[in-house]
């Protein structure tokens, strides 16, 4: 399929679900993702200092939000390595079957590689099949284990095909989930009793500054532009911004792509936590990242009435709340 130059207004929702391979052949795979020298200085620092101050410094910065949290920090809190991490302080990876929905390009999985799990299965709605046959190759010289990467709606998995896991792990997908509550469904009946789940959603979610991961580009002031805009003339908007080519919006972040498709979950932050309280899992940790630039946006008055007035199910929190990052158990069975 050839992309045309107005590409966002020729180019059918369908073709990027099964034609287009939207593989990143500006980013190289690296085996070792996470581990060079200032990679490490910066999560010890992080781990150690800065990590520490914010949460003293910010441990009552959302007051309004109806559910508890473990801490807040500022936006891209610690790093995706330093997650994983967390992540195995609460539930060994070693010997785990772990299963990534929305794995993306794949090239994070070296980083789960060196905690030595007996499997990695990985999916996501999205084509990268090139991408994903350099890692199955790539990948062989970390450890050599099982790695099966497809492109797959979660919805479509089932146990019967793909088994069970001990671990489930996503960054950045339940935000552009259509239906949380069947996707949270899906993944609690593909986990192990006292499996866990590890989410990192939003950065960000729909409700703050550039929620549709497109808006506030080009100006701040126009961050809640998704939010505010009605539909023409936020498509219009959406029109006069996004990159001139599919391949220069794909290296500017995608946000177009993403609008294109619609693929936003469009909930508020105390939502999502009511859908995974309601399909049964319970919440072990939880940490909120806040957005500096919505706080900055939101002096505006007119803007924060606006806000308030239009969207009444939703708090001041809602509109700083950037993500979620959290660890869910299941401790049913099926």
């Amino acid at each position: 399929m050839t992309i045309k130059k107005h590409w966002i207004e020729d180019t059918k929702q369908e073709d990027f679900f099964s034609s287009i391979d939207i593989s990143s052949t500006h980013i190289p795979f690296d085996p070792n993702i996470g581990y060079s020298p200032r990679e490490i200085a910066r999560d010890f620092y992080d781990l150690f200092f800065r990590r520490r101050i914010y949460q003293f410094i910010y441990k009552n910065y959302f007051k309004n939000l109806p559910y508890k949290y473990d801490y807040a920090l500022p936006a891209k809190g610690f790093s995706n390595k330093a997650r994983i991490n967390w992540l195995n302080r609460h539930k060994k990876i070693k010997d785990s079957r772990v299963l990534i929905i929305g794995v993306g390009n794949g090239y994070g999985i070296p980083m789960w590689l060196r905690y030595q799990p007996k499997e990695i299965v990985g999916n996501d709605i999205l084509n990268y099949e090139k991408a994903f046959e350099v890692v199955r190759k790539e990948s062989k010289s970390i450890i050599d284990i099982p790695i099966k990467l497809f492109q797959r709606d979660i919805e479509d998995l089932n146990a019967h095909e793909i088994g069970t896991f001990d671990i489930i792990a996503s960054e950045a997908v339940f935000e552009h989930v259509r239906n949380v509550e069947h996707v949270a469904e899906k993944c609690y009946r593909l986990l192990n009793t006292n499996g866990v789940m590890y989410a990192s959603y939003g950065g960000p979610l729909w409700y703050t500054w550039g929620g549709d991961h497109f808006s506030g580009r080009e100006n701040k002031n126009n961050g809640f532009n998704h939010l505010l805009l009605e539909q023409k003339e936020y498509w219009e908007y959406v029109k006069a911004n996004v990159k001139p080519t599919f391949e220069t919006e794909l290296k500017a972040g995608a946000g177009g792509i993403l609008v294109k498709l619609d693929l936003f979950s469009k909930l508020n932050s105390p939502q999502y936590l009511e859908i995974f309280q309601k399909v049964g899992f319970t919440v072990k940790k939880l940490i909120l990242e806040f957005c500096p630039t919505a706080a900055e946006v939101l002096k505006n008055k007119e803007i924060r009435d606006r806000l308030i007035a239009g969207h009444p199910d939703c708090t001041e929190d809602d509109f700083k709340c950037r993500a979620h990052i959290i660890l869910l158990e299941k401790t049913g069975s099926n």
